[in-house]
C-alpha cells in the first residue's frame, strides 16, 4: 500500500483505540460529542482507505465528510464550553453564543469568495476549490475559537476534572491539524498535497496515541469545592465569578 494509504489506515486504528477508551471509562456520556467526533473520524478514515481515490464514490464520500465534520467539530466545541464552564453558565452561553457567530462569519466569508471567484478561472482547476475554501474557513474558525478556550483554561484555576483537560486538549491538537491539511491542499497545485497529508496523517495518529495513553479512570471530588492551591486563585476565581454574573446579566436583557 502507499505510505499515505499505511498512515491513513494507522491514524483509524489510533481513532477507534481512542473511542474504546472513551468508552471504557465510562466517558460517553459526559464526552458523547468528543466521542461521536472520534468515531466519524475513524469510520471514515477506514472507508477512505477501502475505496479508490480515482472512483466518484470516493468523491461523494468525501463531500459527505467534509460536511458531516464541521457538524461533529461544531457539536464538540460547544460540548468543551460545557464541560469547562459548568459551574458558569453566564460565561459557558456567552461562549456559545461567540461560537455560532463564529461559524455565521465563517460561512459568509466562504460564500463571499465563491460569488466573487465564481467562473472566473481563478481557481484554475475545479469546483473542488469552494468546497476546500469553506472546509479550511469553518475548521479554522473552530481552531481560533478553541485555542481562546485552551488560553481561558491556562489562565484560570478551574479545577476540572483530568480527563476534561486531555480530551479538550488532545481532540483541539487534532482539530489544528485538520485545519492545517486544509490550508496546505488548498494551496497546493491539485488541492492535494501528498507529503503534507501523510505528515498530518502520522501525526494525528500520534495524537490519538497519546489521547488513549493519557486518559485515566477517576472520579469527581465528593464535595465539588474548589481548593485555592496558590494565593493568586482566589482573585482569579473571584475574576471569573464577576465577568460571570455580568455576562448573565447581559444574556438576560
Amino acid at each position: 500500500m502507499p505510505p499515505i494509504t499505511v498512515a491513513e489506515l494507522l491514524q483509524g486504528v489510533a481513532a477507534l483505540a481512542a473511542a474504546v477508551r472513551l468508552l471504557s471509562l465510562g466517558l460517553a456520556r459526559r464526552q458523547t460529542a468528543l466521542l461521536s467526533f472520534v468515531v466519524f473520524n475513524c469510520v471514515t478514515l477506514l472507508l477512505f482507505v477501502s475505496l479508490r481515490s480515482s472512483s466518484p464514490l470516493y468523491f461523494w464520500v468525501f463531500i459527505a465528510y467534509t460536511v458531516l465534520n464541521w457538524a461533529a467539530g461544531f457539536w464538540a466545541v460547544r460540548e468543551m464550553f460545557g464541560l469547562s464552564m459548568g459551574a458558569y453558565p453566564g460565561i459557558r452561553t456567552a461562549a456559545r453564543w461567540a461560537l455560532c457567530a463564529t461559524m455565521a462569519l465563517a460561512g459568509l466569508l466562504s460564500a463571499a469568495v465563491t460569488v466573487s471567484s465564481w467562473g472566473s478561472g481563478r481557481n484554475g482547476r475545479s469546483n473542488l476549490f469552494y468546497i476546500e475554501v469553506a472546509d479550511r474557513s469553518f475548521l479554522f474558525s473552530l481552531a481560533v475559537i478553541v485555542a481562546g478556550l485552551i488560553f481561558f483554561l491556562s489562565r484560570y484555576p478551574l479545577h476540572l476534572l483530568r480527563n476534561t483537560y486531555v480530551s479538550c486538549g488532545f481532540f483541539s491538537a487534532i482539530l489544528l491539524c485538520q485545519a492545517a491539511a486544509d490550508l496546505f491542499d488548498s494551496v497546493s497545485a491539485h488541492l492535494y498535497s501528498y507529503e503534507s497529508d501523510l505528515a498530518i496523517s502520522l501525526v494525528c495518529g500520534v495524537l490519538y496515541v497519546g489521547w488513549t495513553a493519557l486518559l485515566r479512570r477517576e472520579e469527581a471530588p465528593a464535595n465539588g469545592r474548589i481548593t485555592f492551591e496558590k494565593p493568586d486563585e482566589r482573585e482569579l476565581l473571584g475574576e471569573l465569578e464577576a465577568m460571570n454574573r455580568l455576562l448573565g446579566r447581559v444574556g438576560r436583557r
